[in-house]
């Protein structure tokens, strides 16, 4: 067992049981997050995205018009 496993169990055993869910949903969290080759969405790029994710959603924006229109000369005022 490595050093901080059993500092865990030691730091376990000293809590009372609210505190001692608590810190094992910190820590169950924190592996979850170091492990992001387990997303529920299946495989991951180098950065941790679903594959295809940008390929899907920032496509869908191909062919929009991003440039905004000229705005139209302004009515004219009346004369006082």
């Amino acid at each position: 067992m490595s050093r901080l496993t059993l500092e865990l169990q030691a730091t376990l055993k000293e809590l009372d049981p609210e505190s001692a869910v608590k810190l094992e949903r910190l820590v169950r969290d924190a592996i979850a997050l170091a492990q992001p080759s387990k997303s529920k969405s299946g495989t991951v790029d180098a950065n941790g995205w679903p594959l295809g994710y940008w390929e899907k959603y920032a496509g869908c924006l191909a062919g929009q018009q991003w440039d905004l229109p000229v705005d139209p000369p302004p009515k004219p005022s009346p004369e006082w």
